[in-house]
């Protein structure tokens, strides 16, 4: 069996895990969007637990889209053959990864541990997080890092797809 014949298959499975990260990962950003306006902690808690039970399935998917993605590489032959739009992309994801992080990621887990619910890494222990008071929750909620996360992500994301599709240098 060689890589043409495996090829379309590949890119098959890099698109569809493209898919199902973006639908995965759009469960947590809808959640964002709905519990800045939201107050009601009781809402506010099932919202933010809702999110949060997509972060292990999010993840599986993203790992799944990289490893398809370097293999489409391997089997297109685009690591080593003088051209940068490979390299670009994934320097462009890794910068996405790394923004995403403190304006979308940490911002939500401060919410979610402010409104008293416990987070991933402290599962198994009996520390439960001190919800905080209404001002300091409406502030975490007004933050407006999550939007300029958001839109650099976007516009990453458009620059991925379109070095993927036009392989310009």
């Amino acid at each position: 069996m060689t890589w043409a014949i495996l090829y379309p298959w590949l890119v098959t499975l890099h698109v569809l895990s493209a898919f199902a990260f973006m639908a995965i990962h759009g469960v947590s950003m809808g959640v964002w969007w709905r519990a800045r306006r939201e107050r009601d902690r009781t809402r506010l808690a099932a919202w933010l637990e809702l999110s949060a039970g997509f972060i292990a399935p999010m993840l599986l998917a993203g790992l799944l889209l990289i490893a398809s993605g370097v293999v489409v590489g391997i089997a297109g032959g685009w690591w080593f053959d003088g051209r940068w739009w490979l390299l670009a992309s994934i320097g462009l994801l890794v910068v996405i990864v790394a923004v995403m992080t403190p304006m979308l990621s940490i911002p939500l887990a401060k919410a979610r541990r402010g409104l008293g619910i416990s987070h991933h890494a402290s599962l198994g222990t009996d520390t439960v997080p001190v919800p905080i008071g209404d001002a300091e929750l409406d502030e975490l909620l007004s933050d407006r890092r999550p939007i300029i996360g958001a839109a650099i992500a976007i516009v990453g994301l458009v620059l991925i797809t379109w070095l993927m599709e036009t392989k310009p240098f």
